[in-house]
């Protein structure tokens, strides 16, 4: 039998086990097709034995006991100790029911982030409630009703009863929002072991339990915390993107267990199936730490025993919930914690709590109307007391009711009747407690609410604020500070990713001391798309056309701009590599070699595909690069400069001068490294012949070689007939001619490779996709390949970049990776060469500040090296001019003895228990010494759109802004006059001294600038910026600098901060917060922002290029920065003028109906006696006065939103605060006292000498109150609407409906409202009578004929920059005046826009809004 028989009678036994589960050809996959909808397990039975079910809530019930503070508290000498959690595999051959799951005590993966369910609702809910203390206080004014009996027993609890369900309607709403929410997730699916049908199947997210194998694929969001146990990578890793944990968006490397080595050995892989793993794992109990885990391997009882050094575990082992896997096709593992066990759930918070000014001045309202309260109590307990003492004879007054003690009538139960004015005092205070309740306004809380509600929902439908390139709209995190949106007085703002589109793209370079910067490439077709375009024009078959289609579809979507190319520099290029190949001693081919693999970008032949669909089922390839299609039986690997013909080939082709066909040349290898130095060559095959098969001794000689695992596998590792997996059985290895064999001497040798080199075509895959942890490395790897050197794969210890000049395939060994870090501000890595002298080069990357001191004395000392060094300072300089972000590449030459000295070191300072850090950075640093410079690159990152156009709104509105950003000063000056930040005529402060003593005389010549310009200008200060490097940060803020510096800062109108480090940007706000006084809003992009954004009055985070961490933080979140001044100048100015005015209304509505009250105590003895009926008292707030104000705080403007961004000055009013001043309350307390004397005494004295009754005389009274409050609220209105008007008329119709049929009901037998003769048929009885409404039309003009006169003649001698802005120009004011007065009274009456001459559009937009 031939040796390929038996290669074949080898794969086909190794294959026999899972190809009836996962061969899509055979016919189980129908099978697969009708049983792979979603896998539903069953629950337990209702009617099963509840001993299981109550055993573990016991054992559960018991640990939650244990771990319980109080429990600890109590019983401190029991120790807690650590728990430790023991994951069993769910893998059992005949495996129980899930819900009898041996791990079913741990939590389940369902996750639930609602308050409450259908039976803890109600008393949870109220129990929250009660919290508060103003619910609190009305609860025990009717307790206190109760015992007093001033009002109904139970109309006093209407009010609170209405608040408390109207907030409890809306709690539950929102629980809703979150079930919801929580559904959407807890019914995703995912694919899940199942142990009873040996396969994969769908399953939802809520159904997986601690110890299930869960399968993921690339861009799939992580269901639970995972033990990766294995990845279709070779070497058993995969990347995580971990941005939704903890902001972060650059790819984190994960480890399968060392454990599971074996089934990614490229030599000799092994099958992998779940059922396989018979290990338990014990690990930590859940933590909230997300960078660290503690776990280890334990063997089961039975199965093969485990080596100490594969029980490890570690957190580079664990994918986390809530993760996405990236460049990776797919990953497996194990379910460690599901759930709210998880560590992502144990770090999820709920949005942040912040108070807003408008809400503290408020909160001081309020204290002034209980002192006003108490005092009002008071005064009239004092004078019922006083009212009383002035009759001599009490008990033989008819209209008092006590009883003398020496009277028939009295019994020893009288004492109540007794007559004693200090008791009736007392008494009367509490009964005023009862009656003047309602001066706290209760339904101002629930108003409130509601209107916030209204405004967050108003402001995610902008469309203004709507990006639809990534369909995301403004999200609210914070509920309680939308009009703090108003009052911005400075605003904070992160640079890169926030200003600009952080999608960096390679603009200009300097290299070997020459400029060279050319156009940008939009709109070409890449080269490998264009060979793509060929292929598909070919006779190529239908399948592999809508594969490479699909290829080049997935490539163009990748949406990136295209770097510049010179054709010069690219000349050079070409003629540096055809002339001396890689050489590393050319300094053009050393720049472009070190764009190419100075990074950590991983790449790819295609986009990321994983076989296996969501139902689990293997489907084929979608794409096909061509490598598969030269040789569709192997899997990409490239050897030591990657090739299909030996460095033999090619010697002897390149004697022949009329060879033109493109080769790949490898350099021949020491002669003595014998067989373990064979590599295998493989070449499509063509003209295979008998001649060209090899024998059995030569496939003896291929199984020495240890190389990598050729072949494609599927998700399980299985070999099928066509694709060889090993080196045992590999037909594409089998069919190689023997001739291609490195180092294996054939007769037939020249003949054959001519033959094959005729139809060599080394061509790499169509396109490379690239995964970055920065859009810096992105952008300089994509410029590397558009100018020809393309990295074409990167693994552990080797990189291949392939130059399309030659096209030839390099490969180089990585030794050694030295990362980015903030304090060196420099990346290197250590490669050797693989041809040649195999040299250790050291390739640099870093900021100019970092890179250029680090040159060789003997590089700056040379006249090259002089030239060199001059050019790049000049280009770097250029560059930053034009707000390009420049880097330095450089690199040096190492001598075997001087890296193998290094090396030793190096891996000491590693194995240090003690102080291991210092001794790695030290190590670091000694190998980035004495480099040689390269040149320079510029990279672009534009601004976005609008962003100038903001920044420029946001100044003339008066808001100082404040750019903050890790940048140096020459890039960052520029970016801020693009942007607009700084005008060119503007004068530019710059700090950038160093020492206290420096420092301080700075800021005092700066200081004398000001104050000279202020001398002969008052707006001196528009006219100066700041430019600060945070180098000096600390000595601003020295104790004997820090005044000056503030004053500073207060003289300029923007402030440019460079260099600054998240720590210093929250130092900063904090330093306008808590120095400069004012209201900061810090916007930012990144994890570097989070600081400055919670520190802020409100955080704004963008969700940009740098992850989500900015917006979890934050309290609103947007998708570009222009949406700023939407934001701000629109609805920040219509939120806090809105919630000040209804506030003020509310204050003032309230007070009038107490003052009222008051008045009529006058005339009845201060007796605490209500004219009105209790129902209208208690439903007046909450019916009949709620919703218009409701309305107006939700619709109302005072200007359009074209007119608040075309005149950003109108902002002024909310940032300085001017509608809600401390003095507004009590204009307001003085409007309703005014009001209620004119209410009360009109009614006083239009029944005066009549025997009307009491109910009658309220009746006018609360009419009265209602017409007057809805006609004080028209005043208010500016921006008239049906619904405003239509709130308004139905609220005054509704109120005399409900009187009439409310009176019409009422008999002399109601006792409903424990009152004395019940109001019965007194609506009709009043409204049939003229001298009511004589009354009623008399008390609404002269309650707001004063307020309509004062506002009169404020609009005309001084109008506000509203009003001008709204009528006109300033200079056509006072020809407006009158027209406006006279249009006033008619556009409150009229339900529709005003089209009078003076409300008719003007030059500035949409001011027929006004009305």
């Amino acid at each position: 039998m031939s040796k390929k028989s038996v290669g074949s009678d080898v794969e086909a036994s190794t294959s026999n086990s899972s190809s009836a589960l996962y061969d899509t050809t055979t016919t189980s996959k129908g099978h697969h097709r009708r049983t792979s909808s979603l896998w539903v397990p069953p629950t337990r039975p209702i009617f099963s034995s509840p001993t299981q079910v109550i055993k573990e809530k016991a054992e559960n019930g018991g640990r939650i006991l244990k771990s319980h503070p109080v429990t600890r508290w109590l019983f401190p000498s029991q120790p807690i100790l650590p728990q430790q959690r023991i994951v069993v595999p769910n893998n059992q051959k005949e495996p129980p029911p899930r819900y009898e799951q041996p791990n079913r005590r741990y939590c389940g993966n369902r996750i639930s982030t609602t308050k409450y369910s259908v039976l803890t609702f109600i008393p949870k809910n109220l129990f929250e409630q009660l919290h508060r203390a103003a619910n609190l206080y009305f609860i025990f004014i009717v307790i206190l009703n109760m015992i007093i009996g001033a009002f109904g027993k139970y109309i006093s609890v209407m009010p609170i009863a209405f608040v408390l369900g109207i907030t409890a309607i809306k709690d539950a709403f929102e629980d809703y929002r979150r079930y919801k929410s929580d559904q959407k997730i807890n019914h995703s699916t995912c694919r899940v072991w199942d142990a009873s049908q040996q396969r994969y199947r769908k399953l939802e997210w809520q159904n997986i339990l601690v110890g299930d194998f869960v399968h993921l694929s690339h861009d799939e969001i992580i269901p639970a915390d995972i033990l990766l146990l294995r990845s279709s990578d070779v070497n058993g890793v995969c990347y995580v993107e971990t941005c939704n944990l903890d902001g972060e968006s650059n790819l984190k490397q994960r480890q399968a267990i060392r454990a599971m080595g074996k089934y990614h050995n490229s030599n000799v892989p092994l099958e992998y199936s779940p059922s396989e793993f018979n290990y338990r794992i014990a690990c930590e109990g859940p933590t909230t730490d997300v960078y660290k885990f503690e776990g280890r391997l334990e063997a089961m009882e039975g199965g093969p025993p485990l080596a100490r050094e594969f029980t490890i575990l570690a957190k580079e082992n664990v994918l986390l919930r809530g993760c996405v896997v990236k460049n990776t096709d797919f990953v497996e593992g194990i379910v460690l914690y599901a759930g709210k066990d998880t560590k992502a759930m144990l770090n999820n918070s709920g949005p942040r709590y912040k108070r807003s000014s408008l809400e503290k001045m408020t909160n001081i309202d309020i204290l002034w109307s209980v002192c006003t309260l108490l005092a009002l109590c008071v005064l009239g307990a004092v004078l019922s007391g006083v009212w009383l003492r002035n009759y001599s004879t009490p008990y033989t007054v008819p209209f008092l009711v006590f009883i003398h003690p020496n009277s028939s009538y009295h019994n020893n139960n009288d004492s109540q009747y007794k007559y004693s004015p200090s008791y009736e005092s007392w008494f009367s205070f509490w009964s005023y407690i009862i009656v003047l309740q309602v001066m706290i306004p209760i339904s101002l809380y629930v108003s409130i609410e509601f209107i916030k509600i209204f405004q967050v929902w108003f402001m995610s439908q902008d469309r203004n604020m709507y990006y639809d390139k990534v369909d995301k709209r403004l999200q609210c995190r914070a509920l309680n500070i939308t009009e703090e949106l108003g009052q911005i007085q400075y605003v904070m703002s992160d640079k890169t990713g926030t200003l600009t589109e952080n999608q960096m793209v390679f603009r200009r370079c300097s290299v070997n001391g020459s400029d060279f910067g050319g156009r940008p490439v939009l709109d070409a077709v890449d080269s490998s798309l264009e060979l793509v375009a060929s292929n598909l024009r070919s006779n190529q078959p239908t399948e592999k056309k809508l594969q490479l289609a699909a290829l080049a579809e997935a490539a163009a979507n990748t949406g990136r701009l295209r770097p510049s190319r010179d054709p010069a520099l690219e000349s050079k290029l070409a003629s540096s590599v055809l002339k001396q190949g890689a050489d590393i001693d050319d300094p053009v081919f050393a720049f472009f070699l070190t764009l190419a693999i100075c990074n950590t970008v991983v790449v790819n032949a295609k986009p990321h595909e994983d076989l296996m669909d969501p139902d689990g089922d293997i489907v084929n390839s979608r794409f096909a690069t061509e490598e598969d299609a030269l040789s569709p039986k192997r899997e990409s690997s490239t050897d030591s400069i990657t090739g299909n013909k030996m460095l033999a080939d090619v010697e002897e082709e390149s004697l022949s001068s009329n060879s033109s066909t493109p080769v790949i040349a490898e350099e021949k290898t020491a002669a003595e490294d014998g067989f373990e130095e064979i590599e295998l060559i493989e070449f499509p095959e063509v003209g295979k012949t008998e001649d060209t098969q090899p024998s059995d001794k030569e496939i003896n000689v291929i199984e020495k070689k240890d190389e990598e695992k050729e072949g494609s596998n599927n998700y399980n590792g299985e070999r099928k007939e066509g694709k060889g997996f090993g080196i045992l059985h590999r037909p594409s290895i089998l069919s190689v001619p023997f001739a291609k064999l490195k180092g294996i001497k054939s007769p037939f040798r020249r003949s054959v490779d001519k033959r094959s080199s005729s139809s060599d075509v080394n061509a790499p895959p169509p396109h490379s996709f690239y995964d970055s942890e920065s859009p810096d490395e992105l952008a300089l790897v994509e410029a590397a390949r558009e100018y020809g050197v393309r990295l074409l794969k990167r693994r552990f210890d080797d990189v291949v970049v392939y130059l399309r000049h030659s096209t030839r395939s390099v490969k180089y060994k990585v030794l050694h990776t030295l990362p980015f870090d903030a304090d060196r501000k420099r990346m290197s890595v250590i490669i050797r060469e693989n041809t040649g002298s195999k040299r250790i080069i050291v390739l640099t990357k870093g900021a100019d500040a970092t890179v250029l001191p680090v040159l060789s004395n003997e590089f700056c000392t040379s006249t090259r090296g002089e030239e060199v060094i001059f050019k790049a300072q000049e280009h770097l300089t250029m560059y930053a001019k034009e707000g390009l972000r420049t880097l330095c590449l450089s690199m040096r030459v190492w001598t075997e003895e001087e890296y193998l000295e290094w090396k030793e070191k190096h891996e000491e300072a590693e194995l240090d228990v003690v102080d291991k850090e210092t001794l790695v950075a030290e190590s670091i640093l000694r190998a980035e010494q004495d480099l040689e410079l390269l040149g320079v690159t510029a990279i672009e990152d534009r601004l976005q759109d609008g962003v100038p156009e903001c920044i420029h709104s946001l100044r003339e509105a008066g808001i100082r802004v404040w750019v903050l950003t890790g940048d140096k000063i020459e890039t960052a000056v520029n970016i801020a006059y693009s942007s607009r930040l700084f005008s060119p005529s503007m004068d530019l402060l710059n700090i950038g001294a160093n020492g206290v003593r420096a420092v301080s005389d700075l800021l005092g010549e700066h200081l004398k600038r000001i104050a000279r310009a202020q001398e002969v200008s008052i707006d001196a200060t528009d006219s100066f910026g700041l430019v600060l490097n945070a180098a000096t940060m600390s000595y601003c803020l020295d104790p004997h600098n820090v005044d000056r510096f503030v004053k500073l800062l207060r003289g300029c109108r923007s402030v440019l901060c460079c260099r600054a480090t998240p720590l210093q940007k929250a130092q900063l706000v904090n330093l306008a917060k808590n120095h400069l006084k004012g209201k900061v809003l810090a916007i930012g992009d990144g994890a570097n922002d989070v600081s400055m954004i919670q520190g802020a009055d409100v955080g704004v985070g963008l969700s940009g290029q740098e992850g989500m961490q900015a917006v979890m933080s934050s309290d609103f979140a947007m998708a570009r920065f222009r949406f700023l001044s939407n934001l701000l100048l629109v609805h920040g100015h219509w939120n806090y003028y809105r919630l000040a005015q209804t506030i003020l209304y509310f204050f003032y509505k309230n007070a009038m109906l107490v003052f009222v009250i008051f008045w009529y105590q006058i005339f009845n003895g201060f007796s605490a006696q209500v004219p009105i009926d209790p129902v209208y008292l208690m439903v007046y707030n909450l019916i009949f006065t709620s919703v218009p104000p409701l309305l107006f705080g939700c619709l109302d403007q005072d200007a359009s939103a074209e007119l608040l961004l075309d005149c950003p000055k109108l902002y002024g009013q909310g940032r300085l605060g001017k509608r809600y001043r401390w003095y507004s309350f009590w204009i307001n307390m003085l409007d309703a006292i005014w009001q209620s004397l004119v209410v009360y005494f009109i009614c006083h004295f239009t029944y005066r000498g009549s025997n009307v009754d009491m109910w009658t005389f309220g009746h006018l009274l609360v009419t009265q109150l209602i017409i007057v409050n809805t006609f004080h609220l028209a005043l208010f209105v500016q921006y008239w609407t049906w619904p405003m008007f239509w709130s308004m008329f139905l609220s005054v119709l509704l109120f005399f409906i409900c009187a009439l049929l409310y009176n019409g009901f009422v008999t002399a037998n109601w006792t409903w409202t424990n009152v004395k003769d019940p109001p019965s048929m007194v609506s009709l009885k009043a409204f049939s009578s003229l001298e009511f409404w004589m009354a009623l039309c008399v008390s609404v003009i002269l309650c707001l004929v004063p307020r309509y006169v004062i506002t009169a003649i404020v609009n005309t001698v001084s109008p506000s920059t509203t009003l001008r802005t709204r009528l006109g120009a300033e200079d056509g004011i006072k020809k407006s005046e009158s027209r406006f007065a006279s249009c006033a009274v008619g556009c409150l009456s009229a339900p529709f826009k005003c089209t009078r001459l003076c409300c008719k559009k003007k030059p500035t937009a949409h001011l027929e809004e006004v009305h």
